[in-house]
């Protein structure tokens, strides 16, 4: 439910922030880019493409952009909702994701998109 200051509701802000991270999610696996290695992510957003599989230089560079319209659309969510509703957003977000996909973005080691 949205209250009259918030542009969208939870359950919107959730189904965007999924559909992000599931075209993230698909476009890493096609370019063989295991996201949630340690650094790799970095790497992805410093525009470093040797982590991605040769061949697959334009998913490549959408992998890039939507990961910068992740980082984004957190933004706009905690800003929106606060941070701890964001918070609880995205780790449901990523919670139903990791059952989807397992381990073909590679470990959750240290860290991952937040």
């Amino acid at each position: 439910m949205r209250t009259p200051k918030q542009r969208h509701s939870a359950e919107e802000w959730e189904k965007t922030v999924e559909d992000v991270d599931l075209e993230i999610a698909q476009l890493a696996i096609m370019c063989h880019v295991r996201l949630l290695d340690p650094g790799v992510i970095e790497r992805v957003l410093d525009n470093d493409a040797r982590v991605c599989r040769e061949g697959h230089e334009g998913g490549f560079e959408k992998l890039r952009g939507m990961l910068y319209l992740h980082y984004e659309v957190q933004a706009r969510l905690a800003e929106e909702l606060g941070p701890v509703d964001a918070a609880g957003i995205v780790q449901r977000v990523r919670q139903h994701l990791l059952t989807r996909i397992g381990t073909q973005l590679g470990t959750l080691g240290a860290t991952a998109p937040q």
